[in-house]
């Protein structure tokens, strides 16, 4: 899935959940009324989401990290993906290099 797809379904369940939130304090909906177990798996759920967010921004840094102690610029695409954004292949097959090799053979 591409990551703007990614982007918009989360932007439409935030919008969403917030819509419900606000519809819910305006018809005075208490949370609180709700039997027990269905409390216990929202705070799971909230839990679980609370720690994949933490997961990917922790993996969002660390790769930034590492690039910045590699002296890679930031927003600068490296010679492979460049060769890829070309066309070219990442690697020469043997026969490229073979046939490269023997034509630059002085004559």
């Amino acid at each position: 899935m591409r990551t703007a797809t990614i982007g918009r379904i989360l932007l439409g369940l935030g919008a969403l959940v917030g819509i419900a939130a606000s519809v819910g304090l305006l018809i005075g909906f208490e949370p609180a009324r709700l039997p027990a177990a269905l409390l216990n798996i929202a705070a799971y759920k909230l839990t679980a989401l609370a720690a994949v967010g933490l997961l990917a921004g922790g993996a969002v840094i660390l790769r930034r990290a590492g690039r910045e102690q590699s002296g890679e610029p930031l927003g600068v695409a490296s010679p492979a993906s460049a060769r890829l954004e070309e066309g070219m292949p990442l690697r020469e097959s043997a026969r490229d290099v073979r046939t490269r090799e023997r034509d630059s053979r002085p004559r």
